[in-house]
């Protein structure tokens, strides 16, 4: 038997819109205390992932106007995205071959439902799962 990525995400919590600022993206991340925020289009599918690296990239090259610039004008995409139903050791190759700690899960429309990290999956997946 092995463990399939919807026994082990988490259900979608944190998302933003293309044109929130990334003020408000940073803002969500602190409050819930995450490395990352997904940004969705107005049906639910993931368009794009906002990262604490993705910050730290663009802060420099942008510093007086960083924190007032789009969400989409900064955040990493395409991004990959994993459906529900795979076996999670799939979903950690993908992770280790696209060198990604964070996955956006999808259900059968392609709409985000969750996300799973790698911490996650190393931290609750009995090794036998794997």
């Amino acid at each position: 038997m092995s463990a399939l990525v919807k026994d082990y995400m988490t259900r979608k919590i944190e998302v933003v819109a293309p044109d929130d600022s990334v003020l408000s993206a940073i803002e969500l991340m602190v409050e819930h205390d995450q490395g990352s925020v997904i940004v969705i289009d107005e049906n639910d599918k993931v368009i794009g992932i906002f990262t604490e690296r993705d910050v730290l990239r663009h802060y420099l090259t942008n510093q007086s106007k960083f924190l007032h610039l789009k969400v989409s004008e900064v955040m990493s995409s395409p991004v990959h995205t994993v459906p529900e139903t795979m076996k999670v050791s799939e979903a950690l190759g993908i992770m280790n071959k696209k060198n990604v700690r964070r996955l956006p899960v999808v259900d059968n429309d392609g709409k985000m439902i969750g996300f799973v990290s790698w911490k996650e999956l190393f931290t609750k997946v009995p090794k036998e799962l794997l």
